[in-house]
């Protein structure tokens, strides 16, 4: 069964802000984290020195402990590849089996405080 955590329309001051956590379910085997790059004042209306290091975490003991799953960075800035301008940013990780599994997204933010709104998905 599919689950979700909201990343809220919101200002991040630079440092650490989690979200989550939420109950994985046991036929769960990945999520994906995704960033909107342009609402106001996000990603895309910064310049390369504002960044962004996302991370997925899973707990397998009701959140006593917590293991990185995977991460990933990005600057602020408009970018392009192939199919033109990069609106989102995001990546995708396969979860450790088990059962009573936790998870949650994590953002450090560097250089200067930024708009942010997105989800981490699981399936």
């Amino acid at each position: 069964m599919a689950g979700t955590i909201t990343i809220p329309l919101m200002t991040l001051q630079i440092g650490t802000t989690e979200f989550g956590p939420a109950s994985v379910a046991d036929t769960d085997i990945n999520a994906v984290l995704s960033i909107d790059r342009t609402v106001v004042g996000g990603f895309n209306s910064m310049t390369a020195l504002t960044t962004c290091q996302i991370g997925v975490y899973q707990s397998n003991d009701n959140g006593d402990t917590w293991f990185f799953l995977a991460g990933a960075g990005f600057p602020g800035g408009v970018y392009t590849n192939r199919n033109g301008q990069i609106n989102m940013s995001g990546m995708g990780v396969d979860f450790w089996p088990g059962t009573g599994r936790l998870t949650r997204a994590e953002t450090i933010i560097d250089g200067t405080a930024v708009a942010i709104q997105g989800s981490l998905v699981f399936s």
